[in-house]
């Protein structure tokens, strides 16, 4: 379970960091493209504090979990509403649209499964 989340969140992490990046370089040319790349930046950070407290490298932020996971299933709502208002236009498009909404919500589920299962804080 927590080898197959960490595959998901690091894809993640390497593409919504990849357009975050993308986005800052366009900032060159585009006047609101620096302020745009905060959403996928903001998804790649959660997803390395995922990643971190998965393997043991930091102290597990329960909340970034949590966090995650409802943005998880708030991007595979989002997209199956953009996907069935394009559907008529493209006939196929179900055939990339329900794998990745179905890797979301699984990617949500682990998430909080593997939140559940993490060590109390210690007491300070």
């Amino acid at each position: 379970m927590k080898i197959i989340l960490g595959i998901i969140c690091g894809l993640v992490v390497l593409f919504a960091g990849g357009c975050a990046v993308v986005l800052v370089i366009a900032e060159a040319t585009d006047s609101g493209a620096a302020a745009l790349a905060l959403i996928p930046g903001g998804i790649a950070a959660l997803n390395v504090l995922v990643l971190m407290a998965l393997f043991g490298k930091s102290q597990p932020q329960r909340w970034a979990f949590y966090v995650l996971a409802g943005l998880d299933v708030l991007a595979a709502i989002i997209m199956a509403i953009f996907w069935s208002s394009i559907a008529s236009q493209v006939n196929d498009i179900w055939t990339l649209a329900v794998p990745v909404i179905g890797v979301l919500l699984l990617k949500a589920v682990l998430t909080v499964l593997v939140a559940r299962k993490l060590p109390p804080p210690p007491a300070a």
